[in-house]
């Protein structure tokens, strides 16, 4: 009994362990791991953190990446994520598989409820959510991705991604 016990924990870990991948979080830097961040990996694919309240601060950490149960391990932390998208793209909309990265064209001083933010490829998206929050930057990096129905903005600096609507 033991030896099949055994044998099927054995097989059973390879499976998962086939399921999963290794990787390094690319942006932002640091990653924080809290609920709603938003991560690239070196593939280039975009998660999300779910329903997590870590204060991890790591820069470019390695991690493993389990897509089809939905979670990753980093630095011996089990965190709940969702993919956002794989490719990155460059169009006038934005599939809900794919999302854009660019630059705010300019200072960025936060958002303040309806910020309108200008971006380095000429698009000009504006703030949805309603959510306060002071922080300066010039150029900061940004990645517009869809969510739930909803477009939304990651501001390098900012761990939690805001909803916005395209203007141009």
């Amino acid at each position: 009994m033991n030896i099949i016990l055994a044998f099927a924990l054995l097989f059973t870990s390879q499976v998962v362990s086939a399921q999963c991948f290794e990787s390094t979080i690319q942006s932002p830097s640091p990653f924080m791991g809290n609920n709603e961040e938003v991560f690239k990996l070196a593939d280039g694919s975009l998660w999300e953190v779910k329903y997590e309240y870590e204060y991890l601060y790591e820069y470019y950490p390695s991690v493993t990446v389990c897509p089809n149960e939905s979670f990753m391990i980093i630095g011996g932390k089990k965190l709940n994520i969702a993919s956002l998208g794989n490719e990155q793209v460059s169009s006038n909309q934005v599939p809900s598989s794919q999302y854009i990265e660019s630059y705010v064209d300019g200072e960025f001083s936060g958002f303040e409820g309806e910020t309108v933010l200008k971006l380095a490829n000429g698009q000009i998206w504006q703030q949805s959510e309603y959510w306060y929050h002071y922080h300066y930057s010039y150029s900061p990096k940004v990645i517009v991705f869809q969510s739930n129905g909803q477009y939304k903005i990651q501001v390098e600096g900012i761990e939690k991604s805001v909803g916005v609507t395209r203007i141009k």
